[in-house]
């Protein structure tokens, strides 16, 4: 084995290591939200590293597109991202909201609260990225697929099925550190190996360095409207309800957002010097660039960050999975399980969410594809109800306000893929999904808010 596939296992024997260090509290609080005790610095740690677990597919977009990639991933983001500080964080923490699928139960009842169910486990499928890190380890072991998903799944989960949500956030402290300091490595050495700003101006095309692009101005206005999963991100609520106070979830979303800032232009620069120097990439841009200008050691290191990155996704999204089906579904169809029972009806619920999550990865070949149905089909059904419950605005049938969007935005979806001109989906009046799904959502909700007719 060379030296790039040693300090990869290095790596792994370090989360787990990080992962079991401190025996973690196994009270249901504690295993779950790790006791609500999340620091400012845990907070932005594991809030930085999991909004990130997309890292591949960030470098094979910038590279087809070039500097609007930072539109569409980055600056509807951050707008998002201070949205949510200023009008949902607090509401979070003075509600007490611990998922999403509880809290539209309190407010709507049964049936909305599995529909939310389905949604929360839609947005926070970890399927895409345990595909990311399934080609990253095929990359470095060449190995069959089906076995590099099998093996980024077991590292992802082993340590959250003993210690829960603290040992998540104590391996994020380790990875976010190895995702800023992997990224520096590589761009310290394309600076110095090439050059700077003239260099990628003079050697790529036109598009890298304008706006927008190789994208449409329409294209890009949809990820503006993708960018609304934010508000009802399953991984923000939870690590808003950990939130130690009001004042860490505010302080550390505005540090996190800087952050973000700083490596999206990181990632996305080290995409554009891809295309200056490589412009017939066929594979995944980071690790042929990686091949191709980094030594065994170096591209080691570089390799253990785009791990980190993923694998820090992974296990948050297993985690919400997880308890979304051992917590939330026993709970909304009437079952009272608590304690230890609890516990391992979420440990349950990790082997369902990393066994599905394989299989989806299977089917999928861009990343991005998985990303766009999740917003097209999440949004619609879960923001008004959410944001209408947090402010006290009641809705008369919270049953149809939510099913209607989803039929809306379903049956658009469907028609465009039947109706598709060489496999790009047609719909009609050429309108994508989110939007009728969006203000049919907004039409029904004038239409029946206020209290229940006696």
């Amino acid at each position: 084995m060379n030296i790039t596939g040693i300090i990869v296992i290095v790596y792994l024997f370090s989360i787990l290591i990080a992962g079991f260090w401190k025996k973690s509290d196994n009270s249901t609080t504690g295993y779950l939200f790790a006791g609500r005790k999340l620091t400012l610095p845990a907070f932005i740690a594991t809030l930085v590293t999991t909004w990130y677990g997309g890292i591949l597919e960030v470098g094979r977009v910038s590279y087809e597109y070039g500097i609007a990639t930072w539109i569409i991933f980055g600056i509807f983001y951050y707008a998002a991202g201070l949205i949510f500080l200023k009008w949902i964080a607090p509401k979070i923490h003075n509600l007490n909201i611990a998922t999403i699928p509880e809290f539209i139960f309190s407010r709507y009842g049964k049936l909305p609260a599995l529909l939310a169910i389905i949604m929360v486990l839609l947005i926070a499928s970890p399927a895409p990225y345990i595909k990311m890190a399934g080609e990253l380890y095929r990359h470095i072991f060449e190995i069959p697929e089906l076995t590099a998903l099998i093996i980024c799944t077991l590292f992802s989960v082993i340590y959250a099925m003993t210690g829960g949500f603290q040992s998540v956030v104590r391996t994020d402290k380790l990875q976010f550190l190895l995702m800023f300091g992997g990224f520096a490595l590589i761009l310290s050495q394309l600076y110095q190996e090439f050059g700077g700003l003239d260099f990628l101006i003079e050697n790529t095309p036109d598009y890298a360095f304008s706006i927008p692009g190789n994208f449409s101005w329409t294209y890009i206005l949809i990820w503006g409207f993708i960018a609304m999963l934010t508000f009802i991100d399953p991984g923000f609520y939870q690590r808003c309800y950990a939130g130690n106070s009001e004042v860490t979830l505010k302080r550390g979303i505005l540090i996190s957002i800087v952050f973000w800032v700083i490596f999206d232009m990181m990632s996305v620069l080290t995409g554009i010097y891809a295309l200056a120097i490589l412009p017939d990439i066929q594979g995944s841009v980071y690790l042929t660039l990686a091949d191709h200008v980094l030594g065994p050691l170096t591209r080691g290191l570089f390799f253990v960050s785009l791990l980190a990155i993923i694998m820090s996704t992974i296990d948050s999204f297993i985690f919400i999975s997880a308890f979304s089906i051992g917590k939330d579904l026993p709970q909304v169809l009437g079952y009272k399980i608590t304690g230890n029972k609890l516990i391992n009806w979420v440990r349950v619920g990790l082997v369902i969410s990393g066994t599905t999550a394989i299989l989806i990865a299977l089917r999928f070949t861009f990343v991005i594809d998985i990303w766009y149905t999740m917003g097209t089909f999440a949004v619609p059904v879960l923001l008004i109800p959410i944001i209408s419950a947090m402010y006290g605005i009641q809705i008369r049938k919270p049953v149809l306000v939510m099913v209607f969007p989803l039929m809306i935005s379903f049956s658009w979806y469907l028609f465009g893929v039947y109706q598709n001109i060489d496999g790009w989906p047609v719909y009609p009046m050429s309108l994508e999904p989110i939007y009728p799904g969006l203000l049919s959502s907004i039409a029904l909700f004038y239409w029946f808010k206020g209290p229940k007719e006696d």
